[in-house]
């Protein structure tokens, strides 16, 4: 029944995702099916949802996520779970983040008319977590126990996601905001114009395409004159010394590699980012650098870099 479906939104221009609710007593069965379903339908992305099953399973968590990523490749992945982890401390909320492109904590207001309060604070929890992926929260379509949301909170909720900087929302459940009892709901979210502007280029994707030029001419422009470069190998300070880095860095250590960010979080003037950097012309390569990067008048004034560079030199 699914093929069809999928064919259709696509057809449309729809990108479809797969959802997957685990339960870690299994995780080899259920990343097999999990691929296997991907695979089969031609998935644009895909959602694991873990919640209570879940609470003590590091082990499984890991084990699970490593076979995604190993076989979906490219893929984004997104983990639904509970709005606040604060919570829910007992959920191997790391060895899923760690492994995922997308988060999507489900901000579902139960018995309560806040959508803003909710998002905020979920917002700030996972800053305190895991602030390097992107929040897609997810909002509540649906009925239980006699709680629904009022449309007017759907709009409020889209609205004040987009006033904060979010890239996007999405909602559960379709069948229940797809049914005539839903349809107002369904209304509300359809009916909703997210706005949509082209943003300036920033200054991490400058870095990015100037590092893949080998241009350290553009790169040093970048920096303050006085801007402080931190790794686990050195601390130096001044565009003479990041010049000499970046020269060894592109030319020396991965000359040839092409380097691309995977996940960017901007709070204000920081940049949290997740980068790559793929096989360079000596077999090495780095998997997944962490990078934070403060900005003072439109430069980089402070820059920390967390990567391995693994393969054969």
């Amino acid at each position: 029944l699914a093929a069809p479906v999928v064919e259709t939104l696509k057809g449309a221009g729809v990108q479809v995702w797969g959802w997957q609710y685990v339960y870690g007593n299994e995780p080899f069965l259920e990343a097999d099916i999990a691929v296997h379903r991907v695979r089969v339908l031609g998935l644009d992305g895909f959602v694991v949802n873990a919640e209570v099953e879940y609470k003590g399973k590091h082990d499984a968590a890991s084990v699970y996520m490593d076979s995604l990523r190993a076989r979906m490749g490219g893929l984004p992945i997104a983990l639904s779970s509970f709005r606040y982890p604060d919570y829910h401390p007992e959920l191997p909320w790391t060895e899923f983040l760690s492994r995922c492109d997308y988060n999507m904590p489900q901000v579902y207001w139960v018995r309560a008319s806040n959508p803003e309060q909710q998002l905020d604070r979920t917002i700030a929890q996972f800053q305190q977590i895991y602030p390097v992926l992107p929040i897609i929260p997810t909002g509540p379509a649906y009925e239980e126990f006699g709680w629904r949301p009022q449309p007017a909170e759907i709009t409020r909720f889209l609205q004040h996601a987009h006033e904060i900087g979010l890239q996007a929302a999405n909602f559960w459940s379709w069948d229940y905001a797809g049914s005539e009892e839903g349809n107002d709901l369904w209304q509300a979210i359809a009916g909703y114009e997210w706005p949509i502007t082209r943003p300036p280029v920033d200054l991490v994707d400058r870095l990015i395409t100037a590092m893949n030029q080998r241009d350290i001419d553009t790169i040093a422009a970048l920096y303050h004159p006085g801007a402080v470069h931190i790794t686990s190998q050195h601390t130096i300070s001044g565009r003479e010394a990041l010049r000499a880095y970046y020269t060894r860095l592109l030319n020396s250590e991965l000359p040839g590699a092409t380097f691309a960010v995977k996940t960017q979080v901007n709070e204000g003037n920081i940049r949290h980012i997740r980068w790559s950097a793929s096989l360079a012309s000596n077999g090495k390569a780095v998997d997944n650098g962490y990078d934070t990067i403060a900005l003072r008048q439109g430069r980089i004034q402070y820059h920390s870099s967390i990567y391995h560079i693994s393969g054969e030199g």
